[in-house]
């Protein structure tokens, strides 16, 4: 590789050869969502990402990785990775979510090696998102300069989110935004222009009303020509201001005593509040949880319906979710438990998100993740098998409740007996169509319960649907009435 004019040099930088060369394995589960529909299902993976993302590069070479134009890669990759905080994140019931310990050089070579694969999944007008803080975006934006090149470089996006006011003995201004940083594989990519909505009063707005009746703003006649001018004054948008100078009329919606004004969206957003002020809805417990609206903007603006949407630190599930509401193909991939029970259960409650086609059928597990991608990595799933459970149902009269015991549960992988159990789901009045979460248990909560789900009776309103699944991603989906 020729010299660069300038790089960033740092303890325990690796050839980038050698990060091309990591093999696709060591992945402890890879699981679809979805079903394969058009030689493809969406993908969550649990294990280490560099593993899993080497294993994307090698599925993209085999031709398994494709947008539904044909497009081999993923046409969009946001990452949030750990921040270098040094701290050690848990879930709202102090579950451990994620330790981020890696710092310093460490920190900068362990995602410039996941930088350097993500390029390779990249379609050929792919671009891709790195969300970061204050203390390390300025390292990652040399080191993305030099994965992808400096001419590729996009936007430095502020996401400034406000809420967090600075105390009187900081010694420094508040710290309320985060930094998203930007990038194009190359040549042309997809940029879908958004705007957003800025309600304004009427009185002292500043705008304009023409003799129809219509509000309006004007910006200056910039480059139109005299025939552009013309044609726009057929349809009434043009102003003459007093000294006679010609400016471009743009109306304004209006709604009661406010005026409705499109505003392109820049590169600084300030108009999504950080996971703090939420609804109670969309709040997972998760640490670090990022707003749906947020990502929704991201994969608006530079995707298509159709596109792949990559995760590669897909923690609370934010961006999964919000490809799967806006009609993308997605993977989400992490090494947490706790992240992958969320990514489980908030894409489950979508509509249509899983659908069950014949509600009184044993349910199996969905086609595995590997095989959509044609890649040993290495899983112990099965597909044609499913673990298998014994439970005894039960109503418990003392407390009025339901109680489910999980007496066996056995997994075609190679963990034995009740340690192979990840996590069971319920649904207490299941439609027959779509599965929406009632419920949602660990097996650490399971454990600490000595293996019993219990509900209130009056909490059943229809069919029960349970969903037990192990760790390496079979699942046994049961139905039936429990009272």
């Amino acid at each position: 590789m020729p010299q660069r004019e300038y790089e960033l040099t740092y303890k325990g930088k690796t050839p980038e050869s050698s990060v091309l060369s990591i093999e696709p394995t060591a992945l402890t589960l890879m699981k679809s969502f979805c079903g394969k529909k058009n030689g493809w299902a969406n993908l969550l993976v649990s294990g280490d990402n560099l593993h899993g993302l080497a294993a994307l590069v090698a599925a993209k070479k085999k031709g398994r990785i494709k947008c539904a134009d044909g497009s081999p890669g993923a046409r969009l990759i946001y990452i949030d990775p750990p921040f270098a905080t040094n701290l050690e994140f848990r879930g709202k019931q102090r579950q451990k979510a994620y330790k981020d310990k890696i710092i310093g050089a460490e920190f900068v070579e362990f995602i410039r090696a996941r930088l350097i694969l993500l390029r390779e999944i990249l379609t050929e007008d792919g671009s891709i998102f790195v969300h970061l803080d204050w203390k390390k975006a300025h390292y990652i934006k040399v080191v993305m300069d030099e994965v992808f090149g400096e001419e590729n470089f996009l936007n430095d996006i502020i996401w400034s989110y406000g809420g967090r006011g600075a105390k009187a003995i900081a010694g420094q201004f508040s710290r309320n935004h985060d930094i998203i940083l930007w990038y194009k594989l190359g040549g042309k990519h997809i940029f879908n222009q958004l705007s957003i909505e800025k309600r304004v009063h009427k009185k002292g707005s500043g705008f304009k009303k023409d003799e129809e009746g219509r509000w309006f703003k004007t910006s200056p006649r910039g480059d139109y020509t005299d025939e552009s001018i013309r044609a726009l004054a057929k349809e009434g948008r043009i102003y003459k201001t007093k000294n006679g100078s010609i400016r471009i009329k743009y109306f304004l919606r209006e709604d009661g005593d406010y005026l409705i004004e499109d505003k392109l969206v820049g590169d600084v957003w300030d108009d999504i509040p950080d996971a703090m002020h939420l609804s109670e809805s969309e709040k997972t417990g998760y640490p670090t949880q990022k707003p749906e609206a947020l990502l929704s903007r991201i994969i608006s603006a530079a995707s298509k319906p159709g596109d792949i949407v990559l995760d590669a630190f897909a923690g609370a599930g934010t961006t999964p979710c919000a490809a799967e509401k806006l009609g993308r193909r997605w993977v989400g991939m992490d090494s947490g438990a706790l992240a992958v029970h969320t990514i489980e259960k908030r894409i489950l409650t979508i509509k249509d998100s899983k659908q069950i086609e014949n509600p009184k059928k044993k349910y199996g597990r969905p086609p595995a993740a590997f095989d959509v991608l044609g890649v040993d990595c290495g899983c112990a799933g099965h597909e044609t098998q499913t673990p298998e459970i014994k439970c005894k149902y039960l109503i418990d009269d003392n407390t009025g409740e339901c109680v489910v015991r999980i007496e066996r549960f056995s997994s075609p992988g190679s963990a034995s007996g009740k340690e192979a159990l990840s996590a069971v789901a319920l649904d207490l009045d299941f439609n027959g169509e779509v599965f929406n979460f009632s419920s949602f248990h660990t097996r650490e909560e399971l454990e600490e319960r000595e293996f019993e789900i219990r509900f209130p009776i009056d909490a059943v309103k229809g069919k029960v649907m349970l969903v037990f699944a192990d760790i390496y991603g079979n699942e046994k989906w049961f139905m039936g009435e429990l009272v």
